[in-house]
């Protein structure tokens, strides 16, 4: 994402165990040797998505983290080939280091990397994964738009394989609170923003704050579903982007019209607060609902147990094209350097990650994320029923890639600032959008600035 502010939603996925820090160097054993001459073929991986440190168990050892066994079986199952891992920081420096290497053609043959616009600035460097996967194989994944040059799979070269899932944004809330305000949300959950706006004002008329949100929350967890709604998805959103429609066309200052009038019933603070901050005052029974993926559930359930509840974010209204979905998927994936000299070997390590059986084995490891795969059972294997339930909206098809890793770095950073201004009404809805339009633009007439 490209900004302090859209780093923290990876921020989250970092201190669930989803995605790892600092540098590291693993060289799994093989079982035995390659009988050729030459000796085993050797796999440079970069990881900046497995989990291979745990905030709450420092003592744990790489070898206990999914990735490392996952590593350890391939090697026993394919002894010709070796993996040497190092792990990545999961910044944004991570492309540049991965840049510089590939100038010198001396980088990972295989790497974890954030996909969408991020992950296909690099496309100069990546080998084209189409002619490697059967559409058998491309059926049982859920993420192929995130890969795929122009985010439309089938459309566009695949540059990418969809890793693993960030869910989808919810509304989390607090079932005592709904209920001190006469809400039932399972028959009274709202279906349109203007529903959505109505309980808000009952639940304050009630003496609670409704909301908490934070610097994404706010945003790229709420405005930015709503935005991908009325443009029809990811695809919509590239439109945007490379400006054959515009932000400040009537039906999306419409939805900037209506976000902005969620500020008067959420917590003072919102754009600079950080979702450590915002959980708190929910976990403390101070406001009744949240914006959020699915990575602090764990937390939620601990602080609320049975209170806790989840829902879908309301439609914009009953014309948007794509309803009851949610903004979310695969947020990372595993490339191949197109400079590899063991790309069969690459794809193979790719594959067995992917295979039905690792992904159970990666779902059961309580560090890592959601899964992407559509033919692994999680219901027996994850333990909160709201996580289950996350898994099974983020496999829906029409679920829709995060915006904001469509959106170039530069544009998501501009969303970011202007918002704050639009949300304490120091812009106006139109002003915000034709702010997006203006910043729009001047990338397209100067890339890379």
């Amino acid at each position: 994402m490209g900004t302090e502010k859209a780093l923290s939603r990876r921020d989250f996925l970092r201190l669930s165990g989803a995605t790892v820090g600092g540098a590291a160097l693993l060289s799994a054993c093989t079982a035995s040797h390659s009988s050729a001459q030459s000796g085993p073929v050797t796999l440079k991986f970069w990881n900046s998505t497995y989990s291979t440190t745990d905030s709450s168990n420092k003592s744990k050892k790489v070898n206990q983290f999914y990735i490392a066994q996952a590593v350890q079986r391939f090697e026993a199952a394919n002894p010709g080939i070796k993996i040497q891992m190092q792990v990545i920081p999961g910044t944004t420096d991570m492309f540049t280091q991965y840049r510089v290497a590939s100038i010198a053609k001396n980088g990972p043959d295989v790497m974890t990397l954030w996909s969408g616009s991020y992950m296909l600035q690099m496309k100069n460097f990546l080998e084209p994964l189409d002619p490697y996967f059967t559409q058998q194989e491309r059926a049982r994944l859920r993420g192929w738009d995130a890969v795929t040059e122009g985010f439309q799979a089938g459309a566009g070269k695949t540059y990418g394989v969809p890793n693993a899932s960030d869910g989808i944004s919810a509304v989390y809330y607090n079932k005592h609170l709904l209920a001190k305000a006469g809400i039932d949300p399972e028959k009274d959950w709202p279906t349109t923003f203007d529903d959505f706006l109505t309980i808000a004002a009952k639940i304050k008329a009630s003496g609670t704050t409704p909301f908490t949100l934070y610097d994404n929350g706010y945003t790229f967890f709420s405005l930015d579903y709503w935005i991908a709604q009325v443009v029809n998805g990811d695809h919509g959103i590239l439109e945007l982007v490379q400006g054959q429609r515009n932000f400040s066309e009537s039906d999306l200052v419409a939805v900037a019209q209506k976000w902005s009038q969620l500020a008067q019933y959420t917590l003072p603070g919102a754009p600079t607060m950080n979702g450590g901050q915002a959980e708190q005052f929910f976990f403390q029974g101070k406001v009744a609902m949240t914006i959020n993926g699915p990575w602090p559930i764990g937390d939620m359930r601990q602080a609320l147990g049975d209170n806790l509840g989840m829902r879908r974010l309301p439609d914009f209204n009953k014309t948007v094209p794509i309803q009851n979905s949610g903004i979310g998927g695969a947020g990372t994936a595993l490339i191949v350097s197109n400079y590899s000299k063991h790309k069969a070997e690459a794809v193979q390590f790719i594959k067995f990650l992917m295979s039905k059986e690792e992904q159970a084995r990666r779902a059961a490891d309580s560090s890592e994320g959601l899964i992407n795969a559509t033919d692994v059972d999680v219901s027996s294997i994850y333990k909160d029923p709201l996580r289950v339930q996350q898994q099974q909206w983020v496999l829906e098809p029409k679920t829709m890639f995060w915006p904001d890793n469509v959106y170039p770095a530069e544009l998501t950073s501009e969303l970011a600032a202007q918002a704050q201004l639009a949300w304490t009404g120091k812009i106006t809805p139109l002003q915000f959008m034709q702010k997006l339009d203006a910043k729009r633009d001047s990338l397209r007439k100067n890339p890379g600035q």
